[in-house]
């Protein structure tokens, strides 16, 4: 990615949230549900932000400048909302995957990623030899992710025959998940 090209995140908010007792895109940490704590975070980070939510909510969702919301179907696998996000994206840059029940990006991990991808298809954040989030794809990874059945597929099981760059980071925020 050429310097100063930001990337488009693509961010899965859309699941019932079943184990967790609803959708975690509405809960609450520090009087802030996660999907607006997540939409500030990508704010000036990213291109655009492209959020995968349930049809229900689009009424309650305010108009936000650089984000788009995509209405999916939250009983289908997540691979089948990456999929809808990356058919509605506008531009062919860099995809930047994340999930609303995650820490919130920053800006250096982003720059990190999007300097190591020009050597991959792929790259992901490593804290202690575990891969984390967010996952940035490079556009030639779209056609063929597009073409995965979402019923028998699994991105990171196709990203295990992909040039994946690890990037290390000192910060174990990339394995968080707030279920």
């Amino acid at each position: 990615m050429g310097p100063g090209l930001k990337p488009q995140a693509l961010l899965l908010a859309a699941g019932r949230g079943r184990r967790a007792g609803g959708p975690k895109a509405w809960r609450e940490l520090d009087g802030k549900p996660a999907l607006e704590r997540q939409l500030d975070a990508l704010a000036g980070l990213v291109e655009e932000t492209l959020v995968s939510v349930q049809s229900g909510w689009l009424a309650r969702l305010k108009p936000r400048a650089g984000a788009r919301f995509v209405a999916v179907d939250p009983d289908l696998p997540a691979l089948a909302s990456i999929q809808t996000l990356l058919a509605a994206r506008s531009s062919e840059r860099p995809a930047l995957l994340h999930h609303v029940d995650m820490a919130e990006l920053r800006g250096p991990l982003v720059a990190a990623l999007a300097d190591a991808l020009g050597g991959g298809d792929a790259a992901v954040p490593i804290f202690e030899g575990r891969r984390g989030h967010p996952v940035l794809l490079c556009p030639a990874l779209f056609a063929p992710i597009l073409a995965l059945d979402p019923a028998a597929d699994r991105l990171d099981v196709f990203l295990r025959g992909r040039r994946v760059v690890e990037v290390p980071t000192p910060d174990g925020a990339v394995l968080e998940n707030r279920n």
